[in-house]
C-alpha cells in the first residue's frame, strides 16, 4: 500500500507547468503582435495553435496538481487507518500491563481523534480543474498549493504525538518501541501571506494598468512563483514519507494484525 500513498513524484514532472508557463506567454506575444495589425502570414493560425497547445499544456500542469494533492489525500487516509489498527491491537496487550502503558494508550487516543478531526482533505479534481484556468489559474494552483503545505504541517504534527504515545505505550506493554523521528514539514505560511498580498495589489493595479497589464503582471509574480511552490510542495514530504519506511515495519513486527488494506504497511 505504502508505495501507492506515498509514490515519489519525480522532479522532471515541473517541466509540464513549466511548458504551460511558457506558452502562455509566447501566445500572449503573438495574440499582441496580432491585435497591433502587423503583417505576418498566417499569424491568425498561429495564435489559434498555440492557444490550443496552451490549454493541453495547462491540463497537464493541472494533473501535476492532482497528483500532489491526491497523494496527501491518500497519505493521511491510510496513516489514520494504520494507528487507528497499531491502537486497536494495543488495547488488547495492555490489560495487565499497568498505567505504564494505559495513560500513553488514553493520550494516543485522544491524539488520534484530533488527527482525525484535523486531517481534512481538499478535493484533488476541483483544485486540478481551478488551476487549468488560463492565467488566473496560476492563483488558484497557488491557493491549492498552500493549502496541502498547511493540510501536510498538520497533518505531520498531529501524527508525531500519536506515534509518541503508540512507541511509550508499546515500550510500556513489553514489546520493541518504534522509531520516532522528527521531521517538519513547513506549512509556508509566509510564502502564502507574501503571494495573497502581492495578488491583491495586481487586482488592484488592473484599474490602472488595464486587464492586460494586470494580468501581465500575475504572470510574472503568481506565476513564477507557482512553480517555485510546485518544486517545494514535490520536495517537502520527502522526509515525512521516509520516516514512514522506517517505523511501519516496526509497527507491524511487534503488531502483525496492523495493516491497511490487507496488504503489508511496511511493503517498500
Amino acid at each position: 500500500m505504502r508505495p501507492r500513498t506515498d509514490i515519489v513524484i519525480p522532479v522532471s514532472w515541473l517541466l509540464l507547468p513549466l511548458a504551460s508557463y511558457l506558452l502562455w506567454a509566447v501566445f500572449a506575444v503573438a495574440w499582441w503582435v496580432a491585435g497591433a495589425g502587423v503583417e505576418t502570414s498566417n499569424l491568425t493560425l498561429v495564435v489559434s495553435g498555440l492557444g490550443i497547445v496552451g490549454l493541453a499544456a495547462s491540463a497537464a500542469a493541472s494533473y501535476v496538481v492532482f497528483r500532489l494533492v491526491n497523494r496527501a489525500n491518500l497519505h493521511s487516509s491510510r496513516s489514520r487507518a494504520l494507528l487507528w489498527n497499531a491502537i486497536s491491537g494495543l488495547e488488547s496487550r495492555v490489560g495487565t500491563a499497568g498505567q505504564g502503558a494505559l495513560l500513553p494508550l488514553s493520550s494516543a487516543e485522544e491524539n488520534l481523534y484530533r488527527l482525525f478531526h484535523g486531517d481534512r482533505e481538499s478535493s484533488a479534481v476541483l483544485w486540478a480543474l481551478l488551476a487549468s484556468i488560463p492565467a488566473i489559474g496560476w492563483i488558484f494552483l497557488v491557493a491549492a498549493l498552500w493549502f496541502l503545505s498547511r493540510h501536510l504541517a498538520k497533518h505531520n504534527r498531529l501524527e508525531g504525538l500519536v506515534l509518541e504515545d503508540v512507541d511509550r505505550t508499546m515500550r510500556g506493554a513489553g514489546l520493541q518501541g518504534i522509531t520516532v523521528k522528527h521531521s517538519p514539514v513547513g506549512a509556508r505560511d509566509v510564502l502564502g501571506i507574501a503571494v495573497v498580498v502581492v495578488s491583491l495589489v495586481e487586482l488592484l493595479s488592473v484599474f490602472l494598468l488595464g486587464l492586460a497589464g494586470g494580468l501581465v503582471l500575475i504572470y510574472l509574480t503568481v506565476g513564477a512563483s507557482s512553480l517555485i511552490w510546485l518544486d517545494l510542495s514535490i520536495r517537502d514530504p520527502t522526509f515525512h514519507f521516509s520516516s514512514h519506511s522506517q517505523f511501519e515495519p516496526e509497527i507491524l513486527r511487534s503488531l502483525p494484525d496492523a495493516t491497511v488494506g490487507g496488504g503489508s504497511i511496511g511493503a517498500a
